[in-house]
């Protein structure tokens, strides 16, 4: 990996969508460039060859610019959507219409798209349609359709996006085009893979039974969209890699002065238990035709950088607008100087008894104690270096692993700058190998101060968790502990 522009490094990190403005291999590359961290694919647009295109682009100018870029598939999930309608309609309060799911709407008939899906719905719940300008009350439900009284009248258009707030059991959240878009991006090395609509916790363990059976591990994100998964918040993080903080349709299905909240205890709760968060929808809106931000944009990334998101995404910024690059270049300089004033967090004593968030916890503490200057991870998951980012310490969180594709899956996490290398004949080789690694890459000089986290040790048939502490002394030499600890895992 080639390190970060020294001086005023950005710890928090940046997720392009990637669409027709940003697709060439030009833009793809002048994209990473100006700091893109992990290229983001919507599946709801585009087709398969596309894509795959756009997947060698961003592998390619990658390895040309040696940089760690992920790729994240986002997938489509049950989304809803007003079919064809005759003529536009105006929706007047009071009216009733009924929702059927297919053919072409006229007067009071208004085709959804998704057949049965009165079987999931109850009488008195809420449907919303046109991003949430329209509020439907259902009257009555069934395979037939659903009837709704007007509550809140508007103007229809074809196409206009359908959201439920509550369904019954049984619906699906991942679809069986979901499970054929999954199977393409991890055939094709997808890195982390976005699930929509999530209402539980049962949703992503859903989605994670399917990636196990087929032999794969990607990052999986939990897009918090839906007002049940904020009910089920907990639970969620708890089962998922990451999550995803959607505004836009958490925005359609809660009162929008409940965001601001909702945005905060996400992103606490995905704080407290080391789950890395990415804060997405309307980052940047102005910037889709203009080439400078809302002085209110700027303050709303710099909120969501202190409250504790590791990553910022773009959406129709970078897929559709005029100045994709321009909206990395701010995202970058607002970034780098939101964290100028941030501190690391002095943490609560570990409640847990799991050795490693026991193990995270003492070497932020150790890193502070010993004024050090890096904290190393070796790992081969995103387990140590996301819980050593859970402190936001001002010191960058070197990740050494062994396996590029989870050194791209590393790339979101706030703090942690990946690199890859080579193994060695026991533990001992492979830590000087990061240390020399470390050298090459960093500026580092005789006298620098590292804590270095090794998860997963194995040593005389024991397997365990080990904490080093070094002073470097002159280039080349083997450096000598300073002070470990070891701890048999499972306990």
């Amino acid at each position: 990996m080639r390190r970060p522009e020294q001086g005023r490094l950005r710890r928090t990190k940046i997720v392009c969508t990637i669409g027709p403005a940003s697709e060439s291999d030009e833009m793809v590359e002048r994209l990473i460039r100006a700091g893109m961290d992990c290229a983001r694919l919507n599946f709801s647009h585009g087709d398969l060859d596309r894509h795959a295109k756009v997947i060698s682009a961003v592998r390619k100018a990658s390895a040309r610019l040696e940089r760690q870029t992920a790729i994240m598939q986002d997938l489509p999930g049950p989304k809803i959507r007003v079919g064809r309608l005759k003529k536009e309609l105006d929706l007047r309060e009071g009216s009733v219409v009924t929702l059927v799911g297919e053919g072409e709407g006229e007067g009071d008939v208004i085709p959804i798209g998704y057949r049965g899906l009165g079987r999931y719905v109850s009488p008195g719940s809420s449907i919303y349609l046109a991003d949430g300008t329209i509020r439907l009350k259902v009257l009555k439900a069934g395979e037939e359709g659903i009837s709704c009284r007007c509550v809140t009248g508007g103007h229809l258009l074809s196409g206009k996006g359908v959201n439920v707030p509550r369904l019954k059991q049984g619906f699906r959240a991942f679809t069986e085009q979901d499970e054929r878009f999954l199977e393409f991006g991890m055939e094709n090395g997808v890195d982390l893979v976005a699930v929509s609509f999530v209402r539980s916790h049962l949703d992503v363990m859903q989605v994670r039974d399917f990636t196990r059976k087929k032999g794969r591990d990607p990052v999986i994100v939990a897009k918090i969209e839906k007002k049940e998964a904020v009910d089920d918040l907990k639970s969620i993080v708890r089962v998922s890699d990451m999550v995803m903080v959607a505004r836009g349709d958490l925005g359609v299905e809660n009162p929008v002065e409940k965001i601001p909240m909702m945005q905060k205890a996400i992103i606490s709760d995905c704080n407290a238990e080391g789950v890395p968060v990415i804060t997405a929808t309307q980052i940047l809106e102005s910037m889709v035709k203009n080439p400078t931000p809302t002085r209110a944009e700027v303050t709303d990334i710099a909120n969501a950088i202190l409250d504790g998101t590791d990553a910022l995404m773009l959406s129709e910024e970078t897929a559709v607008g005029a100045f994709p690059v321009e909206c990395v270049e701010v995202l970058h300089r607002v970034s780098v100087t939101t964290e100028e004033r941030m501190v690391g967090r002095q943490p609560a004593p570990a409640a847990s008894e799991d050795v490693k968030d026991s193990l995270s916890e003492a070497a932020y503490m150790l890193s502070r104690s010993v004024g050090a200057g890096f904290l190393l991870s070796l790992t081969n998951s995103l387990t140590m270096a996301t819980r050593l980012s859970k402190f936001r310490p001002r010191i960058p969180i070197i990740a050494f692993t062994q396996d590029e594709r989870q050194s791209r899956k590393l790339n979101v996490v706030w703090g942690v700058y990946p690199t890859v290398v080579d193994g060695g004949d026991g533990i001992t080789e492979l830590m000087a190998r990061c240390i020399r690694n470390l050298r090459s890459q960093w500026p580092v000089g005789k006298g620098e101060k590292l804590v270095m986290v090794c998860d997963d040790v194995r040593l005389s048939g024991q397997s365990g968790e080990l904490l080093f502490a070094v002073e470097l002394k002159g280039a080349g030499s083997v450096p000598r502990p300073r002070r470990s600890r070891s701890s048999p895992s499972g306990r």
